[in-house]
C-alpha cells in the first residue's frame, strides 16, 4: 500500500507513479493471482483466475512448435544490439503477415512498422509522441482498465470517457453501443470544459464487450476525427480472437480511403491472438514519419530481445501451420470453453452479452447485487475473492458507468474453469439464501483504490525538506526572484497591503 511506503524518499514523479500503480485494482490483484494461483496438485486452495485476459488453451500446440530446429536456432547477431525498433527481417515478416490477416487495402511497408516489448508499452510510446502531459485521449467506456496506466502512468495523458450504458438511446440497436454521435457529444463537452483532446483510442474487437466495429462506424469516427485534426489509435490486439465464423472484422488498415492517414496509428501484439503474453511483443503501423521517428527514439528503453524476434518471425512466416493447425485448433477450443462457461452462467440466471470475439464474457450479475450500488458490486467482488475466484468488476476495472457487470475470462485450463464456476455458484447460492453481506474472512480485501490514502504529514514534510535541500528551492524563491517572475501577483499584494494599512488608520 502507498501509505506504508517512505514516499518522502522519492521525487514527486516517483511518488505519483507509486500512488497510481498501487491505486489500480488490476495491478494489485493480478500480482496476487500470480503468487497464489490455483493448481490442482500444488495449491488447490489457490485463486482461480478468470480476471487476467490470457489465452491458456494452446500450450501443448506451442510446446511442439517451439521445439522445431529452425526455431531453436541461435545465430550470433541475436546476442548483440540490433535496430531498437525491430530488425528488418522481423518487420518484413510482420508486414507480410499483417497485410494478409488484416486484409490491408495495400501491402504494408516494413519501414512504417515498429515493434517493442508489448502493446501496452507501444500505447505509451504513441501517446507520448502525440500528446503532452495533461492532454486528453477519448475512449469508449467500459474499456480495458490498463489503458489508464498505458497512457497516463508516465506519459501523463488523461483519458476522457465516452460513456456507454445498458440503457439504449435513440438509434441504438443494443446496450453499450458506440456511435459517432456519442463521441462527438463527448468531444464537445470536454472542449467546452477547457480540455485539450488530441485523439481517440479504440479497441477493436472490443475489451471487455467483445464487440466488433463495423466499417461504417469506423469511417464515421475517422471522418469526425479528421474534421477536428484528432489522432486515432486503433488497438486491434484481438483481431485473430474472433471465434464466431459468421462475424466480419474490419481493420482500419483495410479501408481504402482513410481521410487523414497521417493521424491513424494501428497497434497489435502477440499476447492475445498468439496466446503468448509472456513473449512481450507489441506492433505499431503508422505512415506518419514524425511519429515513427519519435517512437524510434523512445523504443531505446523497450527493445525486444533478438532470440524472441527470431522465434516470432518463424511463427508468422509458417502460413501452413497457422492455417491448418494453430488457428482452427485455437478457435475450436475457445468455442468449447466459452460454451461451458455460458451454460454454467445460464443455469445460475446470469445473462451474458452475445459477442463474437475476445477471450472473455461480459456477464450481468445485477440480480445478485441488491441494493444495486457500486459499493455492493465491490462487496460481491470481495466475496468471489474470499471464495478463491478472481473476476473483474465493471466499475473498478473497466470504468463502467453502472454497477453489476463483471468480465470473465474463459480461455483457462479446463480444471480451472470447472473449479472456478463451482466457486462462483457457491457464492451466488449464499447470496440468494443470506443476502449480499460483506465477507468477514481474513482473506477479504477492499479494492486498492479504497485504501490508497493521502500522504502522511511525515511524507509531506520529508518531501518538502528534500525539495528545499536538493533543488535550489530557496534560491529560486527569494523575494527578488519571486517579484520578477510574478509581477501581477506582486502588484495585487501591494494593493492589499495598502488597503490593510488604510483600515488600520480608521
Amino acid at each position: 500500500m502507498a501509505e506504508d511506503l517512505p514516499l518522502h524518499t522519492l521525487s514527486l514523479c516517483g511518488a505519483n507513479i507509486v500512488k497510481k500503480h498501487t491505486g489500480a485494482l488490476l495491478m494489485k490483484f493480478a500480482s496476487r493471482i500470480k503468487t497464489d494461483g490455483y493448481d490442482s496438485t500444488e495449491n488447490s486452495q489457490g485463486i482461480v483466475d478468470f480476471g487476467v485476459s490470457e489465452n491458456k488453451l494452446m500450450f501443448d500446440v506451442f510446446e511442439k512448435k517451439l521445439a522445431e530446429p529452425k526455431i531453436q536456432k541461435l545465430a550470433p547477431h541475436m546476442l548483440f544490439y540490433d535496430v531498437m525498433a525491430g530488425n528488418m527481417r522481423f518487420r518484413g515478416a510482420l508486414a507480410e503477415f499483417l497485410t494478409e490477416r488484416l486484409n490491408a487495402a495495400k501491402p504494408l511497408d516494413p519501414k512504417n512498422l515498429r515493434v517493442c516489448n508489448g502493446a501496452g508499452p507501444m500505447m505509451e510510446l504513441v501517446a507520448t509522441s502525440i500528446g503532452d502531459p495533461g492532454d486528453c485521449l477519448m475512449m469508449p467506456m467500459p474499456c480495458y482498465g490498463g489503458v489508464f496506466w498505458d497512457v497516463g502512468g508516465r506519459a501523463e495523458i488523461e483519458v476522457v470517457p465516452v460513456h456507454l450504458t445498458s440503457k439504449m438511446e435513440e438509434g441504438d440497436t443494443r446496450p453499450f453501443q458506440l456511435t459517432a454521435k456519442k463521441i462527438e457529444d463527448t468531444y464537445n463537452k470536454a472542449t467546452a470544459e477547457g480540455k485539450k483532446i488530441v485523439g481517440i483510442l479504440l479497441i477493436n474487437p472490443h475489451n471487455p464487450l467483445g464487440d466488433i466495429y463495423s466499417a461504417e462506424l469506423i469511417m464515421d469516427i475517422l471522418n469526425f476525427c479528421h474534421k477536428h485534426s484528432l489522432h486515432v489509435i486503433m488497438d486491434e490486439i484481438y483481431m485473430m480472437s474472433i471465434f464466431d465464423t459468421e462475424a466480419k472484422f474490419t481493420s482500419v488498415l483495410s479501408l481504402p480511403n482513410i481521410p487523414d492517414p497521417q493521424r491513424v496509428h494501428m497497434v497489435w501484439g502477440f499476447a492475445k491472438d498468439f496466446c503468448m503474453s509472456g513473449m512481450r511483443c507489441g506492433v505499431l503501423y503508422s505512415v506518419n514519419e514524425a511519429v515513427n521517428k519519435a517512437v524510434d527514439a523512445l523504443v531505446y528503453f523497450n527493445m525486444i530481445p533478438g532470440p524472441i524476434q527470431h522465434i516470432l518471425t518463424e511463427i508468422v512466416l509458417d502460413k501452413e501451420w497457422l492455417d491448418k493447425v494453430f488457428i482452427p485448433t485455437k478457435y475450436s477450443r475457445m468455442r468449447e470453453a466459452r460454451s461451458y462457461m455460458c451454460d454454467k452462467l445460464s443455469a445460475l440466471g446470469i445473462p451474458v452479452r452475445k459477442s463474437p470475439s475476445g477471450l472473455y464474457i461480459w456477464a450481468d450479475f445485477r440480480k445478485y447485487i441488491q441494493p444495486l450500488t457500486p459499493e455492493n458490486e465491490l462487496v460481491l467482488f470481495e466475496k468471489f475473492m474470499d471464495a478463491g475466484v478472481y473476476l473483474t468488476p465493471g466499475i473498478e476495472a473497466f470504468n463502467c458507468g453502472e454497477p453489476g457487470y463483471f468480465r470473465m475470462v474463459f480461455t483457462v485450463y479446463r480444471d480451472h474453469l470447472e473449479v472456478g464456476m463451482e466457486r462462483i455458484a457457491a457464492v451466488l447460492k449464499d447470496c440468494a439464501e443470506n443476502g449480499l453481506t460483506k465477507p468477514q474472512g481474513a482473506n477479504a480485501e477492499a479494492p486498492a483504490s479504497a485504501n490508497v490514502k493521502e500522504e502522511s504529514l511525515e511524507d509531506l514534510l520529508g518531501l518538502l525538506q528534500g525539495r528545499i535541500s536538493s533543488s535550489g528551492w530557496l534560491e529560486e524563491t527569494r523575494t527578488q526572484n519571486w517579484a520578477t517572475q510574478n509581477p501581477e501577483a506582486l502588484e495585487q499584494f501591494k494593493q492589499a497591503m495598502k488597503s490593510q494599512e488604510g483600515s488600520g488608520d480608521k
